[in-house]
């Protein structure tokens, strides 16, 4: 069968010398520096044509003879660096290049063998393998992954909602955390390296060493103009997680308008970006600030870390694929985002000021994350442009005063022997009027308050009670009066407040005596205290319940006593809260409820990822306990061995100590010894 498949996409085409799946044809030519195809890699890996290539090596269609499927193979082959021999397959060093060449050889190694320990996240291109063939090594992956997301979007033919984007990149987004976590910066996320699958998750690929993600190294560089950050053009400038925000709100900025940012090169504090929100009205306004802070041209304006960024774009609710209508909005090749304004009103003047250089962190964080304003010039002086002098105070103070001032002939100094007596004395009954306004404005700004206050609590003690039974203005009066200082928490204040229809301030006042003395002499049929504060408190302030463990809230009689916890209650994954606690309620603080109102939460379920436990010198039931306490799913196999005791687990078909993704649904299997040996 290894005969009739084609080398161009790895299907049987028979005898056929060009294939009528993809067009390949057997005698087409190759790339002479790379691997011929049907060369044999590692004893099972046949290789086809070539998918790419760059400073760190070849990207092959390959196929795997012993488990048969498609398969990418990604060579590490720096051409910079070495050649290919003679014999087509072996890969020669370049003179004086052996130190560089290892040095680069052990990074391709770390950082495929770390992608490999998370296999099971769905959201990553699984590495399948890591042979040494040809005098180097080769990285054996899974393929095909679909369309890349740049294809995708082409053929949407416009630009994605938020909803959208948010459901399909926010996997992609949480899965970078982990990366980040294992030490691994990617510098290489772009619409050309996420692909998108037949089921429509977000995969993410492209991963390569540091040296082929910068300029000027002995590597050809691999840079995406737009989402490569600023940083990755400097021979200078660190990268770090900043480094993946970066390309990470690009990919998004460009899912939402259309439009490609401009390559950092040619970017410039002084010019903004158009922000999301003015494209799409679908982006939330704290979403859009939050892509604008990500794209900031200086790392330290930027982003940070993984989790501040999710926080970012975390929405009140869950979005939807169809929180509102696709805009359909062509895409716009990259360097033109800073050009294109929406067709509507610009909502900036069209001459803002501008900001230079010279002031700092200040200008190009409001280039990244809000509109710049204008000059202030009450208080304080205008920056000076770099480059020019400031003009002498005195020349600024003659052109800002009048013709007739100027043209006045100029006052003679007071000499240092003449002694201005009257101006000290005029100075000085100044400084008494002074003193006597600042005492009384004093003595206003103390007693005013204190009147105030005193209005208020007056106003309040004769007109904020409750009217449950909607009674005469007077009876109103009666009934706050008569419940005393001890219901003035659950009085309502102003909210309640009924204008009189008829009598004075002053019979009101008697009448609530009258009335007072008749429920202190007698039993009176008017509705007791306790019933005017059944009535008083039908309503009830929202409180804080996010960030509580849900078992705490529902035994806080504070809370129970006053809503009701919906028993449909939402468990998700969560990598910033503890499992059983609250990250969401669909009730803001501070709303008013009425008593029983129920309250829609949901609740972590802890972080979606965890490790798979090591298998060594443990029984099928010791283990199995291990994965039910993890939720991992699993099934047992029957391996016969003299290596172990009888019922014993001997391996498992992932790797003891990598990251399992719980919603990956994989099943795990789990192979136990079986023997009639006693040990």
């Amino acid at each position: 069968m290894n005969e009739n498949l084609c080398m161009g996409c790895m299907e049987n085409k028979g005898d056929l010398s060009v294939c009528p799946y993809c067009g390949y044809s057997e005698n087409a030519p190759r790339i002479q520096s790379c691997l011929a195809p049907r060369s044999l890699i590692g004893g099972r890996y046949l290789v086809g044509k070539v998918l790419s290539y760059n400073g760190e090596g070849v990207t092959y269609i390959g196929y795997d003879t012993v488990s048969d499927r498609k398969v990418a193979v990604r060579e590490f082959f720096p051409e910079a660096l070495v050649t290919r021999s003679s014999d087509g397959r072996t890969v020669e060093i370049r003179p004086n290049c052996q130190i560089q060449f290892k040095t680069y050889l052990s990074d391709f190694l770390e950082v495929n063998e770390k992608i490999s320990h998370l296999r099971s996240i769905s959201s990553l291109a699984q590495i399948l393998d890591i042979t040494e063939d040809c005098e180097t090594v080769y990285a054996v992956s899974e393929y095909p992954l679909g369309e890349t997301l740049e294809q995708f979007l082409q053929r949407r033919g416009m630009m994605l909602t938020w909803g959208e984007t948010y459901d399909l990149m926010m996997p992609v987004i949480r899965t970078m955390q982990l990366i980040h976590e294992d030490g691994i910066i990617h510098r290489g996320i772009s619409p050309s390296t996420i692909y998108i699958t037949s089921s429509g998750k977000a995969k993410l690929s492209g991963f390569g060493i540091s040296a082929v993600r910068a300029a000027r190294t002995e590597l050809t560089a691999e840079l995406f103009p737009g989402f490569s950050a600023p940083e990755q053009y400097s021979t200078t400038s660190p990268h770090g997680t900043w480094t993946d925000i970066y390309a990470i709100c690009a990919v998004l900025y460009l899912c939402v308008t259309g439009i490609a940012p401009p390559e950092a090169l040619i970017r410039s504090p002084e010019t903004e970006l158009i922000r999301p929100r003015e494209r799409n009205e679908t982006v939330p306004t704290k979403v859009s600030s939050a892509i604008m802070q990500g794209l900031a041209i200086r790392p330290d304006d930027r982003i940070r870390t993984i989790p501040e960024l999710s926080s970012r774009l975390l929405p009140s609710k869950a979005p939807t694929g169809g929180d509102a209508p696709t805009v359909a909005i062509p895409a716009i090749p990259s360097g033109n985002a800073e050009k294109i304004r929406p067709s509507d009103a610009p909502r900036y003047p069209d001459n803002p000021v501008r900001h230079t250089p010279a002031q700092g962190g200040d200008a190009s964080r409001r280039s990244g994350g809000e509109p710049p304003r204008t000059q202030r010039t009450t208080g304080s002086r205008p920056a000076v442009q770099s480059g020019q002098r400031q003009a002498p105070q005195q020349r600024n103070n003659n052109q800002q005063r009048s013709p007739q001032q100027r043209n006045a002939p100029a006052q003679r100094p007071v000499q240092r022997n003449q002694r201005p007596v009257q101006a000290n004395h005029v100075s000085a009954k100044e400084m008494e009027k002074k003193k006597e306004r600042n005492v009384v404005l004093t003595a206003m700004f103390v007693t005013l308050p204190i009147l105030l206050i005193i209005l208020i609590f007056t106003f309040w003690i004769l007109f904020g009670g409750k009217n449950s039974n909607k009674d005469s203005y007077k009876n109103d009066i009666v009934s706050s009066d008569s419940l005393g200082a001890d219901d003035s928490s659950s009085s309502s204040g102003f909210g309640n407040y009924t204008p009189p229809v008829s009598s004075s301030s002053s019979s009101s006042e008697s009448s609530s005596e009258e009335s007072s003395k008749e429920s202190s002499s007698e039993p009176s049929s008017e509705p007791s205290s306790e019933s005017s504060e059944e009535s008083s408190a039908e309503t009830w302030s929202m409180i804080q319940l996010v960030g509580r463990q849900l078992e705490d809230v529902q035994q806080d009689g504070e809370v129970t006593g006053h809503i009701t916890i919906d028993s449909n209650i939402e468990y998700v994954y969560s990598e910033s809260a503890a499992e059983g606690e609250i990250i969401w309620q669909d009730t803001a603080v501070g709303t008013q409820l009425e008593k029983g109102a129920t309250v829609r939460v949901k609740v972590s379920r802890g972080s979606q990822y965890v490790v798979i436990p090591d298998w060594e010198k443990c029984s099928q039931e010791e283990y199995e306990q291990k994965l039910n306490e993890l939720s991992i799913p699993y099934k047992i196999e029957k391996k016969l061995s003299t290596d172990y005791p009888s019922g014993y687990v001997i391996g498992t078909d992932h790797m003891a100590g990598t990251k399992y993704d719980l919603e990956s649904g994989t099943t795990i299997t789990v192979y136990v010894c079986e023997n009639n040996q006693s040990y």
